[in-house]
């Protein structure tokens, strides 16, 4: 795919322009603003290029006549055609990041976890470059330019892959992942999907063999955020230091230093999702990208001041007397960077979960700044490292980036949904070759051709106006559609309430069985216990939200609203351990302690139910043993609490359904495939069910359901 030939349409977030000559003022009478206006620089889309000045030997050359009344340009000053060049390496470097990501997302390795640190690195490097050359230039930061310009480079796509991933759920979606996008859908549009993740207790991600097509969002919200922010941040330093870049430079080294320390400041051992989705614990990576381009710019003003001096000076030696050769320099360049980027690449094969506590205690700044140095040692044109990473097929997919991150999960979910079983590398070559068309597609013939059209406001703002109201729409009224599909009229009438895997029962009625409506009322991550906080085999300490609070409420008026024949209910994350009272005291279901409550727990759950719904028939699952949320311990010391209170309790509406004796026959392993071979449970996961899983558990939930009462189900 050719670039555009227009300068224009060069894509701003990796090009970037180099000082090549010295500009006249750019030296401390400048910064002290005790000069004129510099000459004008030519823009390209937020890039300038700066007038090339005639070296002192070379006759003076002017684009255009001057006026009698202006002084006549001197043969230092003169101003020739403006030339340019890109950091191309640092494209590569972009290039290299999103591969990683793409890696990462087929679950193929637990490794590779720093490509979202990389683009949180490069965007802050790149976008405080572009903002501190523009004040040296022009004297100011334009803010209503710049955040337009965001704008128009970041919304279309967005809201194309967001319309999108809306339209496909409404044909493909379960209500789970309907639920899922409905909520992700809007805050990734209005720019807060990671403070929304953090706020219903989802993870970023667990690696669990299921694909969710908008997981990725919450970095790009990040991202949004900071650029909202840093530019008056950086406006406010450049006004406070009087322009001059040397002294904002040591601030925003400062600032880096500060951020380094939040998280470290904030982390107690059990918050590493909040620390890993969180802005302000985020910003390390992006000051880290500041802080080195601050400092690339302060190097390479300087070079170009030393590098045309006057010959005069040259002659004495002194402008560059003490600079390495230009051999010896590249030489520590290239150095330097291998290093840098061996050193990332080495960490990132080291961590196999953003839940390793070293992290948070300064290990994210530390592959921040290798980052930073990484990038600002490519901003050269010499050396084997910078050829490496400036070839052309690394740097158009570092220039696709953008595009590649928004389309690359919701591609992963439909092969998946297509094909349950499909392996990680299948998955990375199949879905990364389709993700890379895709985004072709996307950012050569929509976003940048939207990106470079002049947008009036009385057709764009109306046009943006009604996408968003329309996105936001069909957000809301996902769940209840779908909701609405798995009820078909005159078949009996099924309540699923619990944790997640209620979810999945209900599409197992819904999807792969043949006589039943269905009403899924499971809310993750909830069960009956009532604990401040759940650590599940992995360690994975989950903070109770209050909707897990009111959980047994909201059932009670699913039962009272639409009094189904029956309610199946699955709370087998109550089979992991608890923390009472938030003091760090854990309770095993093997505790008597334990026992006791979840007894009473249990009781008072099945009166406020049956008071619901007086003929309704409660059907009460156990657990499997030993799935990827409880030991095998665990789960056999829940299902006796279970079977004791049904056998105790003697209601003739309460039945006790043997999840773990169907799928562990004889109280011996559980059973990993269906007969037909396919997997049972999402490789990594070993909770949920498959697709296969769902088709295989079916019938025998019917009939568990038929036994109880809830009616025969009919042929299709």
């Amino acid at each position: 795919m050719q670039r555009p030939s227009d300068d224009r349409a060069v894509d701003e977030t990796f090009q970037l322009r180099v000082v090549q000559q010295p500009h006249p003022y750019a030296d401390n009478e400048w910064t002290r603003h005790q000069a004129p206006r510099p000459p004008a620089a030519e823009w390209f889309d937020d890039q300038y290029a700066e007038p090339v000045m005639a070296p002192a030997s070379a006759p003076a050359r002017v684009a255009a006549p001057v006026a009698a009344s202006a002084p006549a340009p001197t043969a230092a000053t003169a101003p020739l055609p403006a030339t340019a060049r890109r950091f191309a390496a640092v494209d590569g470097l972009r290039g290299i990041a999103i591969i990683s990501i793409l890696l990462y997302h087929t679950s193929w390795f637990a490794n590779g976890l720093f490509g979202v640190d990389a683009f949180f690195v490069l965007s802050g490097f790149l976008v405080t470059l572009l903002l501190v050359r523009e004040v040296e230039h022009s004297g100011r930061i334009r803010l209503f330019r710049f955040y337009k310009r965001r704008f128009k480079r970041l919304i279309p796509g967005l809201l194309v892959v967001l319309t999108a991933v809306v339209a496909l759920t409404y044909l493909l979606g379960t209500l789970r992942e309907a639920k899922t996008v409905s909520q992700q859908a809007v805050t990734s549009l209005f720019q807060y999907a990671n403070w929304a993740q953090l706020a219903n207790g989802s993870a970023y991600w667990e690696g669990n063999g299921t694909i969710d097509p908008l997981a990725a969002m919450w970095s790009l919200s990040v991202t949004e955020q900071f650029y909202v922010v840093w530019p008056l941040v950086l406006a406010a330093l450049f006004f406070v230091c009087r322009r001059r870049i040397g002294a904002v430079t040591v601030f925003v080294v400062l600032l880096f230093a500060a951020s380094a320390a939040v998280a470290p400041l904030l982390f107690t051992g059990t918050n590493t999702d909040a620390l890993y989705l969180s802005t302000h614990s985020r910003a390390v990576a992006f000051m880290a990208g500041a802080a080195a381009a601050c400092i690339v710019h302060l190097v390479h003003r300087r070079a170009a001041q030393r590098d045309h001096a006057p010959e005069t000076a040259g002659a004495a030696g002194t402008p560059g007397a003490a600079a390495p050769s230009g051999g010896a320099r590249t030489t520590l360049l290239t150095a330097t960077g291998i290093l840098a980027l061996v050193a990332v690449i080495v960490l990132s094969v080291l961590v196999d979960s953003y839940h390793k506590p070293w992290l948070y205690q300064g290990g994210l700044a530390v592959v921040a700044a290798l980052i930073a140095l990484l990038a600002s040692v490519l901003c050269t044109d010499r050396g084997p490292l910078v050829k490496l990473l400036s070839g052309k097929i690394i740097t158009e997919i570092g220039q696709l980036s953008y595009s590649i991150y928004l389309l690359h999960l919701p591609i992963y979910w439909l092969l998946q949904k297509g094909q349950p079983d499909i392996k990680p590398w299948a998955l990375l070559i199949v879905g990364g070759g389709l993700t890379w068309f895709l985004s072709l597609l996307l950012h050569y013939v929509v976003t940048e051709r939207l990106r470079l059209r002049d947008w009036q406001p009385l057709r764009a703002v109306p046009v943006l106006a009604v996408t968003c109201l329309a996105v936001t729409a069909g957000a809301y009224y996902l769940p209840a559609v779908t909701e609405q599909g798995m009820r078909p009229d005159g078949k009996p009438l099924v309540v699923t309430a619990g944790d997640s895997l209620a979810n999945d029962l209900a599409t197992t009625l819904s999807g792969h069985g043949k006589g039943f409506a269905v009403i899924d009322g499971g809310i993750a991550g909830c069960g009956l216990m009532g604990a401040d906080r759940v650590k599940d085999r992995q360690n994975l300490v989950v903070e109770n939200s209050d909707e897990c609070r009111r959980s047994v409420e909201t059932w009670a008026d699913l039962l009272r609203e639409h009094q189904p024949q029956s309610v199946v209910v699955h709370v087998g994350w109550d089979a992991t351990l608890q923390d009472l009272k938030g003091d760090g005291v854990w309770m095993s279901p093997c505790d008597a302690g334990f026992r006791s409550r979840y007894t009473e727990r249990l009781k008072a759950a099945v009166d406020q139910w049956r008071e619901a719904g007086p003929e309704v028939s409660i059907l009460l699952m156990n657990e499997r043993t030993g799935t990827g949320a409880t030991t095998p311990e665990w789960a056999r010391c829940f299902n006796a609490v279970v079977g004791q209170y049904v056998a105790r309790a003697n209601l003739p509406q309460l039945k006790l359904v043997d999840f773990a004796g169907y799928l562990c026959p004889g109280g011996g392993p559980c059973r990993e495939k269906t007969p037909r071979g396919k997997r049972m449970y999402p490789k990594g996961d070993d909770v949920h069910l498959t697709s296969d899983g769902m088709a295989y558990v079916a019938p025998w939930l019917e009939g568990e359901l038929r036994k109880a009462g809830g009616g025969e189900a009919k042929s299709p």
